[in-house]
């Protein structure tokens, strides 16, 4: 079977001699027609980060590691056990590992399997778990009507929470996309944001008041911007300048209520000043991956019209091309870069 197998930081190589996977107990098999770059593959990919139990490596019987964990596909064999579902059916994905490769082993239950419908294609199948994680930031971060939501980081991953947020909860206030990739920025726009900010050339604290007002507070004496919640999906990465997300999240809240969902990764440790913490009584969330029903209910935003996921996919290469498939992934003018193992069948 062919795959790509990684070695170390920047060295992917695509080899045709790995071992055919089998559908274990409780698996099916399923052929590969598109798999996504995520973030986490993208740490992966940069630093060496998450390659020890970090769910983003499948590691096939003769050692041989394999990213990729978000992907669609056809199912060609059903495990022992395996009921209710049939080869041919088309199929979503989400495994610790194994999507750039022909064929992968997916175990069956409704956080690692769902059917994609006949409306729905690979590709946009292939972003149902980043939509679902961002469902999941949504419930978590529960925006109530008329309040203002920054979305730190507009990549696949803080796109799909601005669909989420426009798709459950119409009467928000407004919905600011922070960002320094002017692609990413103008997506936004287009998918629900009502405004962007460009971290590279305005101060972020400063437009947020701009567009939101501001909150005054006598004790301590403080007035930030009027925002109530803050989602980073954009997390730490070692070649970014400046204070972290979160440190700037912290400032953006308003005083009391105020909620910060964490999903972004960190590449390095952080330091952070946290008085804002105690004087905002902030609510810190973390998240990660989504609920029981969210990879479902993502299909059906999709399969509905409701969300759009078609337009966010920038960039296609076949497995062939993976390692320039992943460095298009890391440029600014991308958005969400899919590798195509079998789309030819």
């Amino acid at each position: 079977m062919k795959a790509a197998v990684f070695h170390d930081p920047g060295h992917l190589e695509v080899r045709d001699d790995l071992q055919e996977p089998v559908a274990g107990p409780g698996e099916v098999l399923v052929e590969v027609r598109a798999c996504g770059i995520c973030g986490s593959d993208l740490h992966l990919y940069r630093t060496n980060a998450h390659r020890d139990g970090g769910g983003v490596l499948r590691v096939d019987p003769d050692g041989r590691e394999i990213p990729g964990h978000e992907y669609a596909g056809v199912i060609v064999a059903l495990g022992e056990g395996v009921q209710g579902w049939q080869v041919g059916e088309r199929v979503v994905g989400v495994t610790g590992g194994g999507g750039f490769a022909e064929r992968v082993p997916v175990p069956v239950n409704p956080f690692q399997l769902a059917r994609l419908p006949d409306g729905v294609s690979f590709e946009e199948g292939a972003t149902t778990e980043p939509l679902a994680d961002g469902l999941q930031m949504v419930r978590k971060a529960a925006p109530q009507p008329g309040e203002h939501v920054v979305v730190y980081g507009v990549g696949i991953i803080g796109l799909g929470v601005v669909q989420a947020l426009r798709a459950k909860c119409p009467a928000l206030g407004h919905v600011i996309a922070v960002d320094v990739s002017p692609t990413r920025l103008a997506m936004a726009l287009e998918v629900g944001a009502s405004h962007v900010i460009d971290a590279r050339t305005e101060d972020v604290i400063e437009a947020a008041a701009r567009i939101c007002g501001t909150v005054s507070s006598a004790f301590p004496p403080m007035t930030p911007p009027d925002v109530a919640v803050v989602i980073d999906c954009a997390g730490y990465l070692k070649h970014m300048q400046g204070p972290p997300p979160l440190q700037q999240a912290l400032r953006l809240l308003r005083p009391r209520g105020g909620r910060i969902v964490c999903f972004g990764a960190y590449e390095a440790p952080v330091t952070l000043e946290l008085m804002d913490v105690l004087h905002k009584e902030v609510q810190i969330l973390g998240s990660m991956g989504y609920g029981l029903g969210e990879l479902d209910e993502a299909i059906g935003l999709m399969a509905s019209g409701r969300v759009d996921r078609h337009r966010l996919i920038s960039h296609r290469f076949a497995l062939d091309q993976v390692t320039p498939a992943f460095e298009a992934q890391g440029t600014p003018q991308s958005i969400k870069v899919m590798v195509l193992p079998t789309a030819a069948r």
